[in-house]
């Protein structure tokens, strides 16, 4: 694709959404197509993200399915073409409903589970005199401010969902 890796500002939305996502924990290579796709006019095939982005297709095909599986992107249907295209979803209002229903909710899930896991581990580390009960004490205290803000969180979502 002419233009697509000379392009100064398409070059800046790609690695800044690589980076976002990256930070996210997401796969920065997802957020890079994505910073493709948005910034392109036209819908872009998997060989010219390979082109653009110097990835390679089994990456490129990877990130298309988990971007489609958010409701990131699309397939879109070029005209004589045979291949698949795919082109972004740009509505920040349903941007923001798949990353909170496919991203956020299931981190806040699990992170809570992981939270559950850690405490009843800090419990038996007590007992077994791993750690002193000031250190328990201090340990406790920190993760129940966590899980205050982890449950302000979850109580926020359906506000937010409700805004956009």
């Amino acid at each position: 694709m002419p233009g697509i890796v000379s392009s100064q500002s398409r070059q800046q939305v790609v690695q800044t959404v690589g980076r976002l996502c990256q930070r996210l924990g997401l796969p920065r290579s997802s957020g890079q197509i994505y910073g493709l796709l948005f910034s392109s006019a036209e819908p872009l095939s998997l060989d010219d993200m390979v082109g653009a982005l110097g990835m390679s297709k089994a990456s490129a095909s990877i990130g298309t399915r988990q971007l489609m599986s958010w409701g990131l992107i699309r397939q879109a249907w070029k005209p004589g073409e045979r291949r698949d295209f795919f082109e972004a979803v740009t509505d920040p209002a349903t941007v923001i409903q798949g990353a909170l229903a496919d991203v956020i909710r299931p981190y806040l899930t699990a992170s809570r589970k992981r939270l559950q896991t850690i405490l009843t581990e800090l419990e038996a580390d007590r007992e077994q005199g791993v750690l002193t009960d000031e250190e328990s004490r201090i340990f406790i205290e920190r993760l129940q401010r966590l899980d205050r803000f982890h449950t302000r969180i979850q109580e926020l979502l359906p506000f937010i969902e409700k805004m956009v």
